[in-house]
């Protein structure tokens, strides 16, 4: 997962559930891995889009929902599927490609938990605007 030009993960997700997040390896004692969830009560379908930050060398991510989830990068059509814990998540190690599969549950054990904070990994929930149509 490269976010060259501003591609980032959107993830579609269906029924409620929370959508987690971890960034880690900071390579820095300075900024602690860092992990969080952006929770959604939606019966329907929910889009999210995962955030990064460069201060950290990997980022994962997993959905514990009702329903599927799977994620795009940016406008592609093809899409993979998310996770569904922290030793099966979607994620990118440092320097890496897409991994399925990914095992951080170490790294989410000793992360913060806040992950909402300046510089940080976030997940923002994309509004449904075709109901005010």
């Amino acid at each position: 997962m490269d976010y060259v030009g501003g591609v980032a993960p959107l993830v579609t997700t269906y029924g409620p559930g929370n959508l987690h997040h971890l960034a880690y390896s900071s390579g820095t004692d300075v900024l602690p891995s860092v992990t969080g969830f952006v929770p959604t009560s939606n019966e329907g379908v929910s889009h999210f889009l995962v955030g990064f930050s460069y201060h950290f060398a990997g980022i994962a991510f997993y959905w514990d929902g009702a329903g599927e989830a799977f994620f795009r990068l940016g406008s592609s059509t093809q899409t993979f599927p998310v996770g569904n814990s922290w030793t099966n998540a979607t994620g990118v190690p440092a320097n890496g490609e897409i991994v399925f599969g990914l095992n951080v549950a170490s790294s989410a054990a000793a992360a913060e938990n806040s992950g909402d904070g300046p510089g940080r990994l976030v997940a923002y929930a994309i509004p449904d605007f075709s109901e005010l149509d």
